[in-house]
């Protein structure tokens, strides 16, 4: 899926233009209202929603791109291969440990617009992990970075040799991403 087909895209244009407006007003250069900050998020948030809608081959078929509130996926049974998950507003919670992952390299990428980001991966399958947020914290299995743009990699000792493996990225616009083994 092309990263212009996802919701970071969107998200990340309106972090730059929200950012755009308050430092045009801090400058003196635009009037800033501070209540018009909602409505202008609401409304850009309807526009992608629309454009999701309507827009050929913005949803992807390997994955799930969702929209407002908690989205944790079923994925009980679904076999893992190449797949790419976007959600704009709320918590995401991305359980891994029950899906299919078969031999060989699995790819997931999730994105996530506001909120929380955390991704469940199985304690024995080996793997790479890129994890990022725009502004917020990053954490993989214990490891912990935060303010803007942090980003943490990690990849298992056995990667490169292990015959079932998972290549994750996962990304935050702002909020939180967490990549944690199951227990």
């Amino acid at each position: 899926m092309s990263r212009w087909n996802s919701g970071e895209v969107f998200f990340a244009l309106v972090l730059i233009g929200i950012g755009a407006l308050l430092l045009l007003g801090n400058l003196g250069l635009f009037a800033l209202n501070p209540n018009l900050f909602w409505p202008i998020i609401l409304i850009l948030f309807g526009l992608w929603l629309i454009w999701q809608a309507f827009v050929p081959g913005a949803r992807y078929r390997g994955g799930a791109i969702t929209g407002l509130g908690e989205f944790a996926p079923d994925l009980s049974g679904k076999e893992i291969r190449r797949e790419n998950y976007s959600h704009g507003f709320g918590d995401f919670d991305l359980d891994l440990t029950r899906a299919v992952l078969r031999d060989g390299e699995n790819v997931v990428r999730a994105s996530h617009g506001l909120g929380d980001l955390t991704v469940r991966v199985p304690r024995e399958l080996a793997v790479r992990v890129h994890a990022s947020a725009g502004m917020g914290e990053a954490n993989v299995f214990g490891q912990h970075s935060g303010g803007f743009g942090p980003t943490l990699t990690f990849q298992s000792d056995d990667y490169a040799s292990a015959t079932r493996k998972l290549d994750l990225e996962a990304s935050v616009g702002l909020g939180a991403v967490k990549v944690v083994r199951s227990q």
